[in-house]
């Protein structure tokens, strides 16, 4: 029996049909990946499944007790409260349990003899269902979650509002993954974690009992985990029974058919709607067109492929520096008192692509922001070279969501006319309707385009990325890529994914 079955689903957003009548369901135990181009609706397809959308028609029906866990790429929980409070509300009614239990086993100290044996059996009767939850085996179950995803290391009595996006982002996993749901519903949960952190959320959901749906764009992230690929592509939804690598090869099978069947379909369109206009003045033939009218309003008609749109990114270079770049003397970097990297000793050379790896909180960030003056320095000194033009791209960028496109690159650019900046949004890949929207109807992934092609209108002579590729589908991440690949000018990379750094940069730095 299968834990949610979707029937005829359809949602607009914006005036935009998001699918036609899309069925699916979900079985026990399967593990899904579901994939997409950028804008094609994924997020809100999770949105809609979990209960935090009211989709336009169709039904959407859970099983009967059965438990699913919604992680959000934008959730949000209250900051105030400690990492600890946060993670372990998911044992507070078994603590609760255990607190009436102590309370029974402390009436035994006083309560009148004929009364003994009933609180103790009150008593045992709850530890007995604690041990069948595992209750006495919490601390190794936290333990396995704190050190598989790194969070002990923050200070387990840290207030969420003191931690990083990345971090936060971590804490939440690791609550979602305590709950031990019969259905996991994630939406990218590797873009803030680094590759120690991702290989453990591998072997954990490979291992895992239960049925997960999971969005990323990480491919071999989701070739590792995924058993089941669900690609949603022209408004409609196509299951594969298969790994990522192999449903690879057999889209391009589909999508090619699809294209012939698309064809063939328009021609017999337009083959028809020439006969209907012919005939249907016509007292011998009228009958004929009308009935070959209704036989055209009843066709189920395919909707126009919906062709990747492609990021023609060009970073303009400014002028040549000199061979020293950046130097790094003896630096410290952190916040406040707190010192998180310290005694940096670094040159960047002319031309020269760097990527700074490191575990989540090592201090990454936190070194582009003290160079970029975001964040003073704590000790020691950094020196940019006088003529270096810098070009940055934060991991985390609040703008007015209210805001179309156009309005934001104008607010940088204001003597720009809308056709200059239209034509910088289309060359990376926002195009038509989307530059009208306002930026918090984008996906994730679109607003990242949108914060990319603002880059391409500044000349620079150093690229400064901090996580740019979250979010992005797989043909854009690679069109970043040749990019950056191309510019001539030096570049600092921050970024979790090995295959996008691979082959790009000539140095890397790591820090533990």
């Amino acid at each position: 029996m299968a834990l949610l079955d979707v029937e005829g689903l359809k949602f607009k957003y914006q005036d935009i049909n998001l699918y036609n009548d899309v069925s699916f369901r979900i079985l026990p135990g399967e593990h899904i990946v579901l994939v997409g181009d950028n804008g094609s609706g994924k997020s809100t397809f999770l949105k809609l499944i979990s209960k935090n959308l009211i989709p336009d028609s169709g039904t959407i029906l859970w099983q009967n007790n059965v438990k699913y866990s919604y992680l959000d790429q934008h959730l949000k929980v209250l900051d105030d409260i400690s990492i600890k409070d946060y993670i372990t509300q998911v044992f507070k009614p078994l603590f609760d349990k255990e607190a009436l239990m102590n309370s029974y086993y402390e009436k035994l100290a006083y309560c009148p003899e004929n009364e003994y044996d009933k609180w103790m059996t009150y008593a045992e009767s709850i530890s007995q269902e604690l041990d069948k939850n595992n209750f006495y085996r919490i601390d190794s179950t936290l333990g396995n979650i704190y050190n598989g995803l790194g969070i002990k290391e923050y200070g387990l009595d840290t207030p969420l509002k003191n931690l990083s996006g990345g971090q936060r982002e971590k804490v939440f996993l690791a609550k979602l993954l305590l709950e031990e749901p019969d259905v996991l519903i994630m939406d990218e949960p590797t873009n803030f974690l680094d590759s120690v952190h991702i290989e453990w959320l591998s072997k954990y959901l490979k291992e895992f009992k239960g049925a997960f749906l999971v969005v990323s764009h990480d491919e071999a992230f989701i070739n590792e985990i995924g058993e089941v690929v669900w690609n949603l592509n022209n408004k409609n939804l196509t299951r594969y029974n298969m790994n990522y690598t192999s449903y690879l090869k057999e889209r391009e099978i589909r999508e090619n058919q699809y294209l012939k069947d698309y064809n063939k379909q328009q021609e017999y369109i337009k083959r028809t709607e020439m006969f209907i206009q012919k005939n249907i003045v016509r007292a011998t033939t009228s009958k004929q067109a009308k009935s070959r009218r209704k036989m055209l309003e009843r066709l189920e008609k395919l909707e126009k492929p919906k062709n990747h749109e492609p990021m023609h990114i060009k970073f303009p270079f400014s002028k040549t520096l000199g061979q020293e770049v950046l130097k790094l003397d003896n630096l410290s970097v952190g916040y406040g008192n707190k010192v998180v990297l310290e005694n940096l000793n670094f040159l960047l050379k002319q031309n020269q692509k760097v990527v700074i790896l490191g575990k989540n909180g090592v201090g990454k960030s936190t070194i582009i922001k003290t160079i970029m003056n975001i964040i003073p320095k704590l000790d020691g000194n950094f020196v940019w070279n006088p003529s270096s033009d810098l070009n940055y791209f934060k991991q985390e960028e609040m703008f007015d969501k209210n805001v179309n496109p156009i309005e934001y690159l104008r607010y940088f650019y204001h003597m720009k006319t809308d056709q200059e900046l239209r034509s910088v949004l289309a060359s990376c890949g926002i195009k038509g309707d989307l530059q009208l929207k306002p930026l918090e109807a984008l996906s994730g992934g679109e607003q990242t385009k949108v914060r990319l092609a603002l880059m391409t209108m500044k000349k620079s002579n150093v690229l400064i990325f901090d996580e740019p590729t979250n979010h992005l589908d797989v043909l854009s991440k690679a069109e970043l890529w040749d990019a950056i690949d191309k510019f001539p000018g030096s570049v600092i990379l921050v970024t979790h994914e090995d295959d996008f750094y691979d082959g790009l940069v000539d140095l890397k730095l790591e820090f533990n």
